[in-house]
C-alpha cells in the first residue's frame, strides 16, 4: 500500500546516559495591538534584532516597551506577530508562515495562554519543534516553560506574570545553545514575588524566579515536565537546555535527510553510509562547539535490528539469522533504519565541595 513519506527522528535516553539538547535564537513574540484597527484578522509581523528597528507606528507604546525588553536579552532576532485579537486560534497561521521552529509567548493577556500551552503540544506531537513560555499550569511539557510569579521592575512598577513574559522570552532565546539559564540574572527586575515552597515549585514544572544579593535569578532552568517515564520523557529533558539541544539536532538531521538525500538516492547501503556519514560529521562539529561532548564517540549507524525486524515482518523468517553485515547490506524497501548513540554537555550547576581540615 503507497503512503505518506515519513521522517521519524526518536530520540532516547538511557537511565544514565545523555542523548539531547537546544535552538537557534528566534523569539516569536505575540501581541494583542489596536494601533492596526478593530479588523482582528488584520495581521502584522515584523522581525526586529535592534531597537532601532522598531516600527512604532502600528504599536501601542506598552507593546513597544514589551518588544524592548524582549530585544534587551539579545536573541538572534524577534519576531512580532500582532493584532487587535486575543484568540490565540487568529495567530498560529502567521506563526507558521513566519518561522518553523522558535520560542514564542502570548504577553500581556492571560485569555489565550491555555490555547498556545494546548497547541504546543499538539505540534510537538507533529514533530514540530516550537517551545513556549507562558502562565499555563500543568502543562506537563518540555517544549513548555510554566512562569507565574509579579515582580517589580527598576522603575518600581509591578510586572505580573504576563507581563514579565517578553523578558523571559528574550533570555531563553538569546541563552540558545551558548548556555543554560540557570541562574540567569533578570537585570530588568528589581525584585520578585518570592515562591512560597521553592523546591516543591521546581517539582511541579514551574520556572522560579528568586531574589539574591546581587539581583533576581532564574533559579534552575527548567521546562513544566513532570511525568516521566525514563525513555522519552526523562529527568534530563525536564531541563530547557537539554531540551533546546534535542530540537537543534532533531531540525538539522531531518533538514539534511529531506533536502539532500529524501528522493534523490536510491536505498541501498553505500548511499545510506552516505547519509551516516553526514551525521557522524556533524556530531563531530556539535562536539568542537561544547553542545556534545568531545569525549564521547558520538555515533549514528544502521540499526540492525530495527531492519532486521522489518525484514521478519513481511514475513522473511530467515533474517532473524542473518548476521548483522548481511542485514547492513539488505536494505528495507523505502526505510532507512538509524540509531545513535550521543551524549550532551550540559551547564555546571551543582557543587559538592567537601574540605578536611587536620
Amino acid at each position: 500500500m503507497a503512503t505518506k513519506p515519513t521522517i521519524a527522528i526518536t530520540f532516547k535516553q538511557l537511565a544514565t546516559t545523555l542523548i539531547q539538547r537546544s535552538e537557534r535564537g528566534t523569539a516569536i513574540l505575540l501581541l494583542s495591538d489596536t494601533t492596526t484597527g478593530e479588523d482582528s484578522v488584520n495581521i502584522n509581523t515584523r522581525v526586529y534584532k535592534t531597537v532601532a528597528d522598531i516600527d512604532e507606528s502600528i504599536y501601542t507604546a506598552e507593546n513597544i516597551e514589551r518588544i524592548k525588553n524582549c530585544l534587551s536579552y539579545t536573541p538572534y532576532e524577534v519576531v512580532v506577530i500582532s493584532c487587535n485579537s486575543t484568540r490565540f486560534a487568529d495567530f498560529t497561521k502567521a506563526i507558521m508562515t513566519a518561522r518553523r521552529t522558535g520560542w514564542i509567548a502570548f504577553a500581556g493577556s492571560e485569555a489565550p495562554q491555555k490555547d498556545l500551552a494546548s497547541w504546543i503540544k499538539s505540534m510537538e506531537k507533529q514533530g514540530y519543534t516550537y517551545k513556549a513560555v507562558g502562565t499555563s499550569e500543568g502543562t506537563d511539557s518540555k517544549q513548555y516553560v510554566y512562569f507565574n510569579q509579579n515582580g517589580v521592575d527598576k522603575n518600581k512598577n509591578v510586572v505580573t506574570a504576563v507581563n514579565y513574559l517578553p523578558s523571559l522570552l528574550g533570555i531563553f532565546a538569546g541563552c540558545n545553545i551558548i548556555r543554560g539559564c540557570t541562574n540567569y540574572l533578570c537585570k530588568d527586575l528589581s525584585e520578585v514575588s518570592e515562591a512560597d515552597d521553592i523546591d516543591a515549585a521546581i517539582s511541579g514544572g514551574q520556572l522560579v524566579l528568586s531574589n539574591e544579593v546581587n539581583g533576581v535569578r532564574i533559579v534552575a532552568g527548567i521546562n513544566s515536565l513532570v511525568t516521566l517515564n525514563g525513555n522519552t520523557a526523562t529527568e534530563d529533558m525536564q531541563y530547557i537546555e537539554t531540551v533546546e539541544a534535542m530540537n537543534l539536532i532533531m531540525d538539522d538531521i531531518r533538514d539534511e535527510f529531506k533536502n539532500t538525500y529524501q528522493g534523490s538516492f536510491k536505498n541501498k547501503y553505500k548511499y545510506q553510509m552516505l547519509f551516516i556519514g553526514a551525521v557522524n560529521d556533524y556530531f563531530s562539529r556539535l562536539a568542537g562547539e561544547d553542545v556534545l561532548d568531545s569525549e564521547f564517540e558520538n555515533k549514528a549507524e544502521i540499526d540492525v535490528e530495527a531492519q532486521r525486524l522489518a525484514w521478519i515482518g513481511t514475513g522473511k523468517q530467515e533474517a532473524a539469522d542473518w548476521s548483522d553485515d548481511k542485514v547492513k547490506q539488505r536494505a528495507f524497501k523505502r526505510s532507512v533504519f538509524v540509531a545513535c548513540d550521543i551524549k550532551i554537555l550540559n551547564c555546571m550547576e551543582n557543587l559538592k565541595f567537601t574540605v578536611t581540615m587536620e
